[in-house]
Formats: structure tokens, C-alpha cells, sequence
């Protein structure tokens, strides 16, 4: 006889593990200040790629005025002045992806909190099972089953 509550239960981790459970399972191998830490190194290193480019554009736009210009220029002031704006676009572009980092991080801690639980409502029917089959089996064909893991 099938059990209706394990079928449901199995459908909807099933579901979870192939739609967002991919992400959330992946993300939950690392400790929370880890997986902050890598996307805030790779945020940082898009972030330099990106700023580079955008002063690589404007000097090419102003190439004419920096070469026409380029004795009057103060360039250790210019690239101070890079050097903070830089600085601060970071600051701010760091801090952002921190809060939405931290964000995923918590959210995928809910999800799987609900999906464990699952898990565990689907191992105490199995247990259930496994006791009330065992305590019908006859003394010959009592047998663990040794392919279930207990999650």
C-alpha cells in the first residue's frame, strides 16, 4: 500500500533539490563569512576590471585635451583624485554586495532549515516503516536495510 504522506513529502523535496535546493545545496557547502569573503573578492576584482575600463574610455574621449595639455596637468593630483574615487565607488559597490550576500546567505539558511525538515519527517516514516515490517517478517527474512543512510 502506498503511503500518501511519504509520496508528498518525497515530491516535495524532489522539487526543492531540482529547482532552487541546486543553488541553495551548492551555497551551503561553505561557512556564511566564506562565501561573503569569495563574492566579495570576485565583486572586487569585476569592480577594478570595470573602473579600469571607464577611466581607459574617458582618457581615450580626452585624448586630444590630455595631449594638448598634457605640461599643465597636475597628474599627481589626477591620480589622487583616481586613486579616491576609486576608493569610495568601492567602498560603497563592496558594502552593497555585502548586505545582498548576506542577504542570500540567510535566506538560503531558511530554505534549507524547511527542507531538513522534511527530510527528517520523511526518515521518521521510513523508521516507522522499517519497525512495523520487521515486527511482520518471520524470523527467516528479517533483514536491515542498509541502502537507507538516516538523514
Amino acid at each position: 500500500m502506498v503511503n500518501e504522506e511519504k509520496v508528498r513529502l518525497m515530491a516535495k523535496a524532489a522539487s526543492f533539490e531540482a529547482g532552487e535546493g541546486k543553488q541553495a545545496l551548492s551555497m551551503n557547502r561553505f561557512f556564511r563569512g566564506d562565501y561573503i569573503s569569495l563574492r566579495l573578492i570576485g565583486a572586487w576584482v569585476s569592480f577594478t576590471a570595470a573602473f579600469c575600463l571607464c577611466v581607459g574610455l574617458w582618457a581615450f574621449y580626452k585624448m586630444e585635451y590630455l595631449m594638448s595639455n598634457i605640461n599643465r596637468l597636475d597628474l599627481p593630483a589626477m591620480g589622487r583624485g583616481l586613486g579616491l574615487l576609486y576608493l569610495s565607488l568601492l567602498g560603497i559597490f563592496l558594502l552593497i554586495h555585502y548586505v545582498v550576500y548576506y542577504n542570500r546567505y540567510q535566506q538560503n539558511k531558511k530554505r534549507l532549515a524547511a527542507y531538513n525538515h522534511i527530510l527528517k519527517q520523511l526518515s521518521h516514516i521510513y523508521q516507522t516503516e522499517s519497525r512495523s515490517a520487521g515486527s511482520e517478517l518471520t524470523s527467516e527474512g528479517a533483514e536491515e536495510n542498509e541502502d537507507f543512510t538516516g538523514i
